[in-house]
């Protein structure tokens, strides 16, 4: 448990991993709830949209963001050493510029016709928090 001691860094930190957390959470949860209707916005009414593989495919990913939101809601609340948050910062930060390279690539190498609008915001958002905060 984190001590009643804490530095104004560990407060960024905190901070940053709830912010960090709850958004990656909300994103699993819109995933998750109708993953055709997120598909078919993304995608548009393409052959197979409607199909179970693409609709589980859409829910694996969501059940990875709700895993990475949930590990840096939980250190959020449980993790006092400073050195230790910004590590699980950093490390956020990888995972999702890896996640948003992945999805970039899809792009470059032709697989999707545009990229949409909201991983182009969420992601280096949240990578820039989880930098921000871990540098601070």
């Amino acid at each position: 448990m984190k001590s009643p001691q804490s530095s104004g860094n560990d407060m960024e930190h905190t901070l940053a991993m709830q912010i960090v957390g709850a958004v990656l959470v909300l994103v699993a949860i819109m995933k998750n709830r109708d993953p055709i209707g997120m598909n078919k916005s993304i995608f548009g009414d393409v052959e197979g949209i409607e199909g179970g593989p693409a609709a589980s495919m859409r829910m694996l990913i969501g059940g990875g963001f709700a895993g990475i939101g949930a590990i840096n809601l939980y250190c959020s609340f449980n993790v006092d050493d400073a050195a230790a948050g910004e590590a699980i910062l950093v490390g956020t930060a990888i995972g999702l510029a890896l996640v948003f390279g992945t999805i970039v690539s899809a792009k470059l190498r032709g697989y999707m016709e545009n990229i949409p609008t909201p991983p182009l915001v969420i992601f280096p958002s949240l990578i820039a928090i989880c930098l921000y905060s871990a540098m601070m």
